[in-house]
């Protein structure tokens, strides 16, 4: 253990770790990265030091006695960013967490009390390590003083003060006072830097004793600015005088570090949204495993059944080989009808030979006991990520979990969609469970089928775990969701989804894989082809995938115009190619050379490595708890992201085929958000342009140029498209006019004629906003939530930002709600149909389904009628219907 007290510069690094860590926020959308970063630094601090002693000073608030010496002192510091002001409270909560000593004395700096605890503890014998990167501070340095700046580990004693000022730090301060700072608005004298401070310094000895010498300086420049500003020159050295007789403890115990209170510490790393570092400071008690019991007989199987006949909730969680559910092996199962008994099933267990352990059931039989509970319609099943379990069980076992689903991952997410974490352990933690980590029951195993050769009976203890954490944690979830009114959203529509959206997982879409492999090779020559062309216009070969390089060859050897150099070199992106693009050849080649290379690597390549063998098709993730809309996300792969525009993208959609004897059916809402959005605004023009079926960006475009609809051109359209879209998401004048590469006084003419036309969607924007503000959240028809903490922010940016999401939440939120309906009502309408006919994808407001071709024509009215018919509005939904053998139609 280090003997050394550590004084760490608060307020410095306060300011440092604001602006090293990029935006960070909690789930409320507070900003939390100045005290993200003040917390590493402390923490790293104590793990690689182990002080004994270790305190923080803070800057008063208001003026300091400076100011009064000084009325432009750090006048020209810009103030305090409202969202660092607001982290400074919990900061300093941190540090009485962390039982850190801390000074704050009002009209003194941090600066100011480090050194008076220098002073104090000059006779103690302690070493002193200043925790800061201010070079004020390095006055202190001395034989037993140090300062250490950990955020680029650099330390400087008094060697290395000697080595960067030429001056040793006793006399710093006559150095300083040369140089001025112009961070705090510290005049200091014109014309003399660190080098030329440091050697008048060292010459004459201090400030004093240059000026009495000064007549035996010869004439220059620097020693008329040394007669003009004398006055300065003493101020500067008044101003960057460090205070040294503030009360602060004059013995090394006074800075004794305590022990961190856990309690305070969970309370704010739960505030804050800081989940890594709230498991160092768990609280949570590990679970009871009093009643968790192994079946691993017939009797306790039995026993088990009477239970399950009995019961009114069954909690499930299964163990298996694989995350891909379309691989994973059944190694065990745990139920539970209520805490706190909870069963597990080993049915997988193998030792390291790959030899079943004994003492398992057979899985057959425990599926015969077991499917009558699993498939009851009437007995609600409750999982975590319960569609995983979902499908393993119907993959595995040709087991379908019927009855009500209850997940709490989806409950979870409901009641807070902006939460970073929703795995059970993380959600257990906050109510004050502490569960076994998979890395822990795994021994950190890397193999996939770890748990496969976990003892069975540590197995055990992990799976009732999860179980009993689940059902603990809808004790508090339920009657959140209750008091959000989100019951129904819950039950009726986000849990019916789940099963639909396993059975399309399993599915999947087949892909040509040869037709990939044509791609890939066409696409390699067209990049070839382009790379030659490039090269021919540079004069020479380049990497041009090194925006350095090319940046070189564009600004500098070709002389086009640029922005700023930046230390790693000239923007080259989309945006700045597309400029160049009007000017010379070659950034339009650029441009296409990546969208080709991008086309290759992330889909054609990478697709043909997602085909599953067994079923030569792919098959996504869809997920319901990643968007702060409610929409579906497609991951592993994005399918709802297969590129549209372009003849590439036609071609690599071409590759998604249809298997033989069926057909692709397309139902795809028409402008769903538009009329949404004239559902809630209540806009008469709008309303009425949508019941007679018009066209709504011709009927637009005719209003904001003032022709006839009859002289509507394709550009004219594609303006009135992207002004009724746009406002959809709040588009500004600002984004109108880059979107359009108009002028913004144009754009904002164009969105000033559209308001004239649609009065009403400027009155629901305005409207929105006020509500927004008042209640801090939206909501979708349906009641589904976006909390927007951040609308009341002064930092414009954030505010806007907050403001665009109010306008557009309840507006794309519903139509999410609307399509999710729509698979509900269309997945019903399928039950039981003769010949394939299924649901295979969901892209944004389409759904794909693969049906038998004699089956289609009677088909499509009968998905239209159940689309259109999803939820009444007060203007008409309308479904696009369409055929294809392949996803591009």
């Amino acid at each position: 253990m280090s003997e050394d007290i550590y004084l760490i510069d608060g307020s410095a690094f306060i300011y440092r770790a604001f602006h090293a860590i990029s935006a960070l926020t909690n789930r409320d959308g507070m900003p939390t990265n100045a005290v993200f970063g003040f917390a590493s630094m402390v923490r790293r601090l104590i793990k690689e030091r182990q002080p004994v002693c270790l305190a923080v000073a803070f800057d008063s608030r208001g003026p300091v006695f400076r100011h009064q010496l000084y009325d432009e002192y750090k006048a020209t510091r810009p103030e305090m960013p409202e969202a660092l002001a607001g982290q400074i409270p919990y900061i300093k909560e941190l540090v009485k967490a962390l039982g850190l000593v801390s000074f704050e004395e009002q009209g003194v700096e941090a600066d100011d009390l480090i050194a008076s605890a220098v002073n104090r503890l000059a006779d103690s014998g302690s070493r002193i390590v200043i925790v800061s990167g201010d070079k004020d501070l390095l006055q202190l340095v001395g034989d037993r003083v140090t300062m250490w700046d950990p955020m680029s580990d650099k330390v400087m004693d008094r060697a290395a003060v000697r080595d960067k000022y030429h001056v040793d730090p006793e006399v710093l301060l006559h150095c300083f006072a040369l140089i001025g700072d112009s961070s705090d608005n510290i005049p200091g004298v014109p014309g003399i830097g660190p080098k030329t401070a440091g050697k008048l310094v060292k010459q004459y000895g201090s400030l004093e004793q240059l000026y009495e010498r000064l007549d035996e300086m010869k004439s220059s420049k620097m020693k008329q600015s040394l007669i003009e500003h004398r006055d300065a020159a003493f101020l500067s050295r008044d101003l960057i005088r460090l205070k040294s007789d503030c009360v602060v403890p004059d013995e090394p115990a006074g800075y004794r570090l305590g022990e961190p209170d856990n309690g305070r510490l969970k309370v704010l790393y739960t505030k804050l949204g800081f989940t890594n570092l709230l498991k160092e400071v768990d609280n949570a008690a590990p679970i009871a495993t009093d009643g968790f019991r192994l079946v691993r007989d017939r009797q306790s199987l039995d026993e088990l059944a009477a239970i399950l006949a009995e019961a009114s909730l069954l909690a499930i969680d299964t163990e298996t080989t694989s995350l891909n559910t379309r691989r994973a092996e059944l190694v065990g199962i745990s139920l539970s009808c209520g805490l706190p008994q909870c069963w597990y099933i080993p049915l997988g267990h193998r030792d390291e030979a790959g030899e079943l352990v004994a003492g398992q059931l057979l899985p057959n039989e425990v599926r015969e006991v077991l499917e009558p509970y699993l498939t009851s319609a009437e007995l609600p099943k409750i999982g975590h990520n319960l569609k995983y379990d979902y499908a393993v069980l119907a993959q595995a076992s040709d087991v379908s979990l019927a009855g009500p689903l209850i997940d709490t991952m989806i409950a979870a997410y409901l009641t807070e969609p902006a939460r970073r974490s929703l795995k059970l352990d993380d959600l257990c933690r906050e109510i004050d469970i502490k569960m076994t980590s998979y890395e822990q029951v795994t021994g950190g195993d890397k193999r996939d089928d770890a748990f496969a050769y976990v003892p069975v009976e540590a197995a055990g203890t992990y799976s009732c775990e999860d179980v009993h954490g689940t059902l603990a944690l809808w004790e508090r979830l339920q009657p959140r969701l209750a008091e959000k009114d989100m019951l129904r959203l819950f039950h009726e529509i986000e849990m019916p989804l789940v099963p639909i959206l396993a059975h399309m997982e399993v599915a999947g879409i087949k892909v040509d894989p040869q037709r990939l492999d044509d791609l890939a090779e066409e696409f390699r020559e067209k990049l070839a082809a382009r790379e030659e062309e490039i090269y021919r216009l540079a004069g020479h070969p380049f990497n041009i995938s090194s925006p350095q390089q090319l940046g070189v060859v564009l600004f500098e050897e070709l002389g086009l115009p640029h922005g700023r150099k930046t230390k790693t070199g000239y923007s080259t992106d989309a945006g700045v190619l597309e400029k160049l693009a009007q000017q010379h050849e070659m950034p339009a080649l650029i441009v296409d050379y990546r969208n080709l290379a991008k086309l290759l690597s992330t889909y054609i390549e990478k697709l043909k490595l997602l085909i599953d063998e067994k079923t030569g098709r792919i098959h996504t993730s869809f997920n319901q708890t990643v968007t702060t809309t409610g929409r579906l996300s497609s991951s592993n792969p994005n399918l709802q992201n297969i590129p549209i525009r372009g003849e590439e993208g036609g071609r690599i959609r071409e590759a998604f085929v249809a298997e033989t004897g069926t057909v692709f059916l397309f139902a795809d809402y028409s402008q769903i958000d538009l009329r949404v959005l004239a559902h809630y605004s209540q806009d008469q023009a709008l309303l009425a342009a949508f019941r007679r079926g018009d066209d709504i960006h011709n009927r637009t475009a005719a209003e904001i140029f003032g022709v006839s609809p009859l002289f509507i051109t394709p550009d004219m359209r594609r303006v009135a498209k992207s002004i009724n879209f746009g406002i959809v998401y709040g588009m500004s004048s600002f984004g109108l006019a880059n979107q359009l590469r108009i002028s913004r006084t144009e754009a904002q003419k164009f969105i000033d004629r559209y308001f004239d036309l649609y009065s009403g969607v400027q009155q629901f924007m305005h409207d929105i906003v006020e509500q927004a503000k008042r209640d801090g959240y939206v909501s979708t028809l349906l009641n589904r939530r976006r909390y927007l903490p951040e609308i009341k922010a002064s930092d414009k940016a954030r505010r806007e930002f907050a403001e665009r999401a109010a306008i557009n939440t309840p507006i794309q939120g519903t139509a999410a709600d609307i399509i999710k309906l729509a698979m509900l009502r269309v997945d019903e309408l399928l039950q039981g149909r003769p010949g394939r006919c299924r649901m295979l994808l969901q892209i944004h407001d389409e759904l794909v389904f693969e049906v038998d071709e004699t089956q289609c024509g009677a088909l499509q009215e009968d998905i239209r009628r159940c689309m259109e018919q999803a939820l009444p509005l007060d203007v008409p939904l309308v479904v696009n219907m369409q055929q294809g053998h392949s996803l591009a139609k």
